[in-house]
C-alpha cells in the first residue's frame, strides 16, 4: 500500500539503483511525461525493481538487465505517464463489486483510488466497510478507503439505515488501507461545533490522516469555520466562483466529472480563462456507473474531456497524478522518479488517453488493453443479500398525496431536478385537487415521488412531487437513494409506482422500470441493494437495457437512475425528499409542501 522504510528495503533500493540488483522490468524508449517539471523527456529508460522505480534517464539499460527482466519497448506508445489517481470515488455507484470495478479502473490507466464506502456503510454499517477493505485485497488496484464520517448523513430529519459511531471511526483509522476521514457532509454539525463530529475530525488529523470535505454552495460565513477545522478539500463545487472561494480559503478542489453530475466544463474556465495556479486542483469521478466505465473509461475519460476543453494535456496529467497524490498525502506516488512506487501507464495516444499497458506496484497488469491481474473472488456474507425490509405490502393508495378539501387547487412546494448537477431547486407549482387528492397535470413531466424505509420494517413513507426528469409515463423504483439508500420510486400513477416497488422487493434490490402492468427493465443488485455479484460484462448489459426502458418512459438523459438517486440526499441544497417528507437542506428541517389550498 505504502512505501516501506526498513533497513533491508532501503539497502535493496540502493543496490538496485546502482544496477547491482537486477531490475524486474525495464521500459525502453519512453517519452516520459515529467509531472514535476511539466515537460516531456524523450526516449528515456525506466528501471523497476520489485515495486519501486530505481532509475530514470539515459542510462545503460543492459547494466540493469538480468536473466528474468521483462523488457517493455515503449516505442509504439506516444507517451508514458504516472498511474492515474482518483482521490474521491464511491465504488458502489458503479454497481460493481470492488474487484470488478478494479478491472475496469486498471484497464483505463487508474492505478490508485481513494474510495469512500459510505453507501454500503449506510446499509450495513462498519461491517460493510470492512467487507470492502477485505475484497480490495483481491485486486491489484491500489485501493485506499476513507472512514465514513456521516453515517447517517445528518443527525435529524430522517430515519437512519445504519450508523458508524465515533469509536468505529477510530477503529477504521487504524487500518493501513484507510487514508483518512470521509467527506464531511454534515456541514451544519461542523459549523455548530457538534462535539462528536469534531472528535471524528480530531481523530483523523491526530493520526496523521486527511479529512475529505463536502461543502456545496456554502456562503463565506459558513465556509470559513468549515475549512478552518482542517478539512482539506472538496469535490462539490458546481460554479466557478464557488471553487475560487474555497481555493482562497486554503482548500483543494477536486474537479468532479461523474456520470450524472458533471462540473468539469464550468470549472475548466478557472484554468483556460483565468489561468490560475493548478497546484491545488485535481480531478475526481465521485460517482461513475458501469456503462461509462466500459464505454468511456475512468480517469482517462476525464483527462480526455479536460484536453478537449482547452486544458494543456501535461497540466491535465499533473492534476490526475502528482496533485491527487499530494491531496491524499501519499508522497511515494504521483510521479515516475527513483524511489517512487512503480505505477506506470503507457498511452497509445496522448490526447485521447488510449491505454496500451499498465504497471501497478511493479507488476504488469494490463497489456494491449487486456487485463492480466488476479481473478480471485471474495464471498460476501449471506445477510448482505437480505436488506429489503419494508414491513408491509404497499397498495396504490399509499402513493396518493392527500390534500385537505375535496376539490380546488393547491400551491405545492415541488422539487426541481437540475440535470447534470447534484443540486435541486425548490419551486412552487399549482395543482388540481380531485376528490381530496393532488392530481398531476397530464402534459408535463411532473411525477409523484415517494421514499420508503427499507431498513426497519416501519412501513414509513414520505411523498412529494418532482419535475425536470422528463418522465412522461410509467414508473421507476430503486434501492439506490443517497445516502441512507431507502427505496425511492417516481411515477406518473400510484398503480405503476406500487408495481415497481413490488418487483424491486421481489428481486432483493436494484433498479426497476415499469409501464402500465409490465416490467420493462430490471438491474438486480442483491448485495446491500447497491451492488451486483455478477461480472462487469453482465452488469453492463442489464444497465444498458434498463437505460433503454427509462428512455422509453421519457427520461432521455444520461444516467437517469443516478439523478433520481440524489433526490433524497439531505446535504446538498435546496430541497430533498426523505421517508419522513420534504426536507430543507440549508435549514436542516422537514417542511410542509402544502403552502395553500384554495377551494372551488
Amino acid at each position: 500500500m505504502r512505501r516501506e522504510y526498513t533497513l533491508k528495503e532501503l539497502r535493496g533500493i540502493v543496490l538496485a539503483a546502482r544496477g547491482e540488483l537486477k531490475s524486474d522490468i525495464i521500459i525502453k524508449n519512453a517519452n516520459l511525461v515529467d509531472v514535476i517539471l511539466g515537460d516531456i523527456r524523450e526516449k528515456v529508460n525506466i528501471a523497476v525493481w520489485r515495486n519501486y522505480v530505481v532509475r530514470v534517464g539515459y542510462f545503460d539499460a543492459d547494466k540493469y538487465r538480468g536473466p528474468d527482466t521483462l523488457i517493455i519497448d515503449a516505442s509504439s506508445s506516444e507517451v508514458v505517464t504516472p498511474g492515474f489517481i482518483d482521490p474521491h470515488v464511491h465504488i458502489e455507484s458503479s454497481l460493481l463489486r470492488v474487484t470488478e470495478f478494479g478491472k475496469l479502473a486498471l484497464m483505463n490507466g487508474t492505478t490508485t483510488v481513494a474510495a469512500d464506502p459510505h453507501e454500503i456503510a449506510n446499509v450495513l454499517g462498519v461491517e460493510g466497510v470492512k467487507a470492502f477493505i477485505e475484497e480490495s485485497r483481491y485486486t491489484p488496484l491500489r485501493l485506499f478507503f476513507y472512514a465514513p464520517s456521516c453515517v447517517p448523513p445528518i443527525k435529524s430529519g430522517l430515519t437512519k439505515g445504519s450508523e458508524i459511531t465515533l469509536n468505529e471511526v477510530r477503529e477504521l483509522l487504524d487500518y493501513k488501507e484507510v487514508i483518512g476521514l470521509g467527506e464531511v457532509m454534515d456541514f451544519l454539525s461542523v459549523i455548530n461545533g457538534d462535539e462528536e463530529m469534531l472528535e471524528k475530525i480530531s481523530s483523523a488529523l491526530t493520526s496523521g490522516k486527511i479529512v475529505d470535505g463536502h461543502a456545496p454552495q456554502l456562503p463565506e460565513d459558513m465556509l470559513i469555520p468549515y475549512a478552518a477545522v482542517g478539512i482539506r478539500g472538496d469535490h462539490e463545487s458546481v460554479f466557478m466562483d464557488e471553487a475560487l472561494s474555497k481555493l482562497r480559503s486554503g482548500m483543494r478542489i477536486l474537479v468532479r466529472e461523474g456520470s450524472a453530475w458533471r462540473d468539469l466544463e464550468e470549472l475548466s474556465k478557472i484554468l483556460t480563462y483565468m489561468r490560475i495556479n493548478t497546484r491545488y486542483l485535481s480531478f475526481s469521478s465521485d460517482d461513475l456507473e458501469v456503462t461509462d466505465l466500459v464505454e468511456s473509461g475512468h480517469m482517462n475519460r476525464i483527462l480526455r474531456k479536460a484536453v478537449s476543453l482547452g486544458i494543456d494535456p501535461i497540466t491535465s496529467v499533473q492534476m490526475a497524478t502528482i496533485n491527487a497524490a499530494e491531496y491524499l498525502g501519499i508522497n511515494e506516488l504521483g510521479s515516475i522518479n527513483p524511489g517512487r512506487l512503480a505505477d506506470v501507464v503507457l498511452l497509445k495516444n496522448f490526447r485521447s488517453f488510449q491505454v496500451q499497458a499498465v504497471i501497478v506496484n511493479g507488476e504488469l497488469v494490463v497489456s494491449e488493453g487486456r487485463y492480466l491481474g488476479t481473478t480471485k473472488t471474495y464471498e460476501y456474507p449471506k445477510h448482505f443479500y437480505e436488506t429489503i425490509r419494508t414491513g408491509k405490502a404497499f397498495t396504490p393508495e399509499d402513493f396518493r398525496i392527500k390534500i385537505p378539501g375535496r376539490r380546488g387547487r393547491v400551491k405545492y412546494l415541488t422539487i426541481k431536478a437540475v440535470l447534470g448537477k447534484a443540486i435541486t431547486k425548490a419551486e412552487i407549482d399549482e395543482f388540481l385537487v380531485v376528490d381530496g387528492y393532488l392530481t398531476l397535470p397530464p402534459a408535463t413531466d411532473h411525477t409523484y415521488v415517494a421514499v420508503i424505509d427499507r431498513h426497519h420494517s416501519t412501513g414509513r413513507l414520505g411523498l412529494g412531487v418532482v419535475k425536470g426528469l422528463g418522465i412522461l409515463r410509467g414508473a421507476v423504483a430503486q434501492t439506490i437513494a443517497h445516502d441512507v439508500h431507502n427505496i425511492i420510486v417516481i411515477g406518473k400513477s400510484p398503480e405503476e409506482m406500487c408495481l415497481a416497488v413490488k418487483e424491486l422487493t421481489r428481486v432483493g434490490g436494484g433498479l426497476v422500470a415499469v409501464l402500465n402492468d409490465r416490467v420493462l427493465g430490471v438491474v438486480e443488485l442483491p448485495i446491500a441493494g447497491l451492488v451486483s455479484d455478477k461480472p462487469f460484462e453482465e452488469v453492463y448489459v442489464s444497465v444498458k437495457n434498463f437505460t433503454k426502458a427509462c428512455e422509453y418512459l421519457g427520461m432521455n438523459f444520461h444516467a437517469a437512475f443516478m439523478t433520481i438517486s440524489l433526490l433524497p440526499l439531505p446535504v446538498i441544497p435546496e430541497i430533498r425528499i426523505t421517508e419522513q417528507g420534504l426536507f430543507d437542506v440549508m435549514r436542516g428541517t422537514l417542511v410542509n409542501p402544502v403552502l395553500e389550498v384554495v377551494g372551488d
